[in-house]
């Protein structure tokens, strides 16, 4: 039986969503620096030590805010075409979810995503990848599988490793986007070397 929560539990769940919510509004309108913890509290009739209970730090929410928003934007698009193309090759399908995750920088910004990586760089952790902690895509794994039982992706590498590597390939691809003052779009500029990246796993 699952046990029923308690107000006190409701109560920090809503205050925690509070936080987000008012926190993500005046990062997108205002940008990151110009957003203080000290505001947050304020739009939220906060004190800042209930804000630190709920949230380590400002950059925190700018993780969380990342992560989320690209696990949901994963599911609309990567998610609605599996479901459309249930018989396409495991291969079409690699390729596409690679190219559909290269459009999520663009969609967001470069401020948010290029703040993003310096917030993952500054956690200093080995535990996680970036693009693992932003996209756990059951999908994904599924996808590969099926490829290696068909014999269409190398035996020698694991569904872990292949996955590590395609995560490695977005990492890399979206730090130079961004170092590139994303002047450029993302998706067609790096089509080609999708294509190769996927041959070399064949």
């Amino acid at each position: 039986m699952e046990k029923k929560e308690t107000s006190r539990q409701l109560k920090g769940k809503s205050t925690k969503k509070k936080i987000f919510t008012v926190a993500k509004e005046l990062i997108v309108s205002k940008g990151y620096n110009n957003v203080t913890v000290d505001e947050i509290c304020e739009k939220c009739e906060i004190s800042k030590g209930t804000f630190y209970i709920y949230y380590k730090s400002k950059e925190d929410i700018v993780r969380k805010l990342f992560r989320d928003d690209m696990s949901e934007y994963m599911e609309e698009n990567f998610g609605k075409y599996i479901q459309e193309n249930k018989d396409a090759s495991p291969v079409d399908k690699l390729k596409t979810f690679i190219m559909v995750a290269l459009g999520f920088p663009i969609t967001v910004g470069e401020e948010l995503t290029r703040l993003t990586f310096v917030v993952y760089l500054s956690l200093n952790s080995t535990e996680t990848s970036f693009f693992e902690d932003c996209i756990k895509q059951e999908l994904l794994f599924e996808a590969i599988e099926e490829g290696r039982t068909q014999s269409l992706f190398r035996k020698d590498l694991t569904t872990e490793e292949i996955v590590n590597y395609v995560y490695s390939f977005l990492t890399g691809t979206c730090i130079t986007w961004c170092l590139s003052e994303t002047n450029y779009d993302i998706g067609k500029k790096n089509e080609k070397y999708v294509d190769t990246l996927i041959k070399g796993l064949r």
